[in-house]
């Protein structure tokens, strides 16, 4: 498969479009404080919608198609911990309790990122997200996503979020720690070859 193909074949298309969909994700996310409407709400749910079915798209025809391609497995986390970190980056400044997980998240994937290159370049590997790596975004991105629904007054007068965001907040962590010690221990095997 060539560059040019693989990398706009349909699955990476809907990777390059979930990297720019962090922009209005952005833009929602700016426009949440206690006084936003349910309109400012149902747009931020919208693109929230939007980023997870671009997710789910891009693997099924990826495998529909037979494009799985090195690109795409670069591609795919990469759009993943773009729309994360934005996300993240947002409640750790509103919201205590996210900046601790935006610094390790952060820290994690450089260090990964770095392994990722690296084997890539001296062994033409290109690795996929571990299975606890998947079950970190669902879980991290749930806890984000009632985390942003606690903050307008007119939905948190509602619906009491606080209960479902903490634990799909202290799920994520366990995802996370399990997920970390999954990729660090395939790079230190891989380093010790």
């Amino acid at each position: 498969m060539n560059l040019v193909y693989s990398l706009f074949s349909v699955a990476n298309l809907l990777s390059i479009a979930r990297i720019f969909l962090a922009i209005p994700l952005y833009y929602s996310l700016a426009k949440i404080n206690s006084d936003s409407s349910l309109y400012d709400i149902y747009i931020f749910l919208f693109i929230c919608l939007l980023i997870a079915l671009s997710d789910v798209l891009d693997g099924y025809f990826a495998r529909l198609f037979n494009s799985v391609s090195n690109i795409g497995k670069f591609l795919d986390p990469f759009a993943d911990k773009v729309c994360v970190l934005v996300f993240i980056l947002f409640l750790s400044i509103n919201i205590s309790g996210y900046f601790v997980l935006f610094v390790c998240l952060l820290a994690r994937d450089l260090v990964i990122s770095f392994f990722s290159v690296y084997f890539a370049r001296k062994e033409g590997n290109f690795f996929q997200a571990n299975i606890f790596g998947k079950w970190f975004l669902f879980f991290i991105a749930m806890s984000m996503i009632f985390a942003v629904l606690t903050i307008p007054s007119s939905v948190n007068s509602i619906f009491r979020f606080h209960i479902l965001n903490s634990i799909f907040y202290i799920l994520s962590w366990i995802f996370f720690i399990l997920s970390t010690y999954r990729y660090f221990s395939k790079y230190i095997s891989l380093l010790r070859r």
